[in-house]
């Protein structure tokens, strides 16, 4: 089987990869690569695997859709996994938690951490006509909290894997910690945001939300319309990551990360082998 052009990439090879990958993610092994039969070859190809995808780890225990994840919205994100532009995964209410989580390591899987500032979506933004605007998705917002994401390396070298792929992946997404929602904080202000994250209280770095992509808003900006071309619209209720402003770190059993935002609180997790 080959692919000579993007239009052949249909919905059954989407279907065939999304197995591939959903099936790798529930036994907790690692993966290697998708064969080049199935694999998606544009980041385009990669976002219909990830839908495709969704709906199967849906019903296979991850419940119901719960939002989207934002990745490389900062310079340091974009160097340390070599992306040009942000990426969108999905996230899953099973794997949302409010304050504080303990989570379990479970080699051969590594998991890390990420540095997140975080909003709750009050109106569906479904497209369909002129792109969003900033102000736009802010008049959208009806929470904002800051938030740690877990990320996970399920790869046996991830670095060898395309881009694509990763996105087909949700894009190394695990579970994500929320802290309290401020429902009347201006979104606007979230540029303005400091925040820092330590791990054992150690601190391993701290940026501020104008990091991300100039402002948090245009980092929501980029996701809504993303997603009203892929037509998977970005809808009430959902929970947004804007993105991280420290680099991600890895963690082990024993492990006790907390971010702090000097605007929105903490928020923290800890790590154990049980």
């Amino acid at each position: 089987m080959t692919m000579e052009s993007h239009e052949e990439y249909s919905e059954k090879l989407a279907l065939l990869a999304a197995e591939l990958l959903v099936a790798s993610r529930l036994a907790g092994r690692q993966f290697s690569s998708l064969p080049v039969q199935v694999r998606p070859r544009t980041v385009e190809d990669g976002y219909l695997v990830q839908r495709v995808a969704r709906d199967v780890l849906s019903h296979s225990g991850f419940g119901r859709h719960g939002g989207w994840k934002i990745g490389c919205t900062t310079s340091v994100m974009q160097e340390f996994l070599g992306v040009e532009s942000p990426v969108s995964g999905a996230m899953f209410r099973h794997s949302m938690w409010h304050g504080q989580h303990r989570f379990a390591v479970a080699p051969p899987c590594v998991l890390g951490v990420e540095c997140e500032i975080a909003v709750r979506l009050g109106d569906d933004l479904p497209g369909g006509g002129q792109p969003y605007s900033t102000g736009d998705v802010a008049d959208a917002v009806s929470a904002v909290m800051a938030a740690i994401e877990v990320v996970q390396d399920r790869y046996i070298d991830y670095r060898a894997l395309d881009i694509p792929t990763l996105v087909a992946d949700d894009f190394f997404h695990y579970g994500c910690v929320l802290g309290v929602e401020d429902e009347s904080r201006d979104p606007h202000e979230l540029g303005d945001a400091t925040a820092s994250m330590s791990i054992n209280g150690v601190d391993v770095g701290h940026g501020r939300g104008s990091d991300i992509l100039g402002h948090p808003l245009v980092a929501l900006a980029w996701l809504v319309n993303n997603c009203a071309v892929l037509g998977t619209p970005v809808l009430a209720g959902d929970i947004v990551l804007l993105g991280s402003v420290v680099q991600t770190q890895w963690v082990d059993s024993g492990d006790v990360v907390v971010v702090h935002n000097d605007m929105l609180g903490d928020v923290s997790a800890s790590f154990s082998t049980r």
